[in-house]
């Protein structure tokens, strides 16, 4: 897999469990200590959907999926207002 794979199957299963050790990502997609880094620099640093808890979990602070088509609508929703 990619980076941007694992990228985006780590941003997934973050979002959807809140809380990960980073022991358990190691775990589950092979990663090595400098893998691992890089990633937590992109989630935590670069797209900010993240936060480190003392050097151990990765929490979730990203949008969630249920808030997502919400704050979609809202544009549109004035627009129709003013008839555009």
């Amino acid at each position: 897999m990619t980076f941007d794979e694992i990228l985006t199957q780590v941003v997934a299963l973050l979002q959807r469990e809140g809380r990960v050790t980073y022991r358990a990502l190691k775990r589950r997609f092979g990663l090595d200590d400098d893998y691992l880094e890089d990633l937590r620099g992109e989630i935590i640093k670069a797209k900010r959907l993240a936060i480190d808890e003392d050097g151990e979990v990765l929490v979730w602070t990203g949008s969630s999926a249920k808030e997502e088509p919400e704050n979609r609508g809202n544009g549109d929703k004035e627009n129709n207002l003013f008839g555009l």
